[in-house]
């Protein structure tokens, strides 16, 4: 697992390292962190972001913190489920 993976204005929070192939990236984690409540704009950069984001490839799963306050176990089963379906 890897932060702030990315340049510029295009950093994804978490990437999961694919152990399959060296220099590769099976997944970016985003969540929604204080920049994202500091702008009155940042649900529609982050939609954008993750657009082109996954014209690159990049597979991307979204991490809420109200979802994860109020239930992490199953955030963390929905990111581990994801992380399995995508090493198949």
């Amino acid at each position: 697992m890897r932060t702030q993976v990315g340049c510029s204005g295009y950093r994804i929070d978490l990437a999961v390292v694919n152990n399959n192939h060296q220099g590769e990236f099976l997944l970016g984690i985003e969540c929604d962190g204080a920049f994202y409540h500091s702008s009155p704009t940042a649900r529609d950069c982050d939609r954008l972001r993750q657009e082109v984001l996954e014209k690159l490839s990049w597979k991307i799963h979204r991490i809420w913190s109200t979802d994860w306050f109020r239930n992490k176990p199953v955030q963390v089963r929905l990111l581990i489920e994801r992380i399995k379906q995508l090493q198949l």
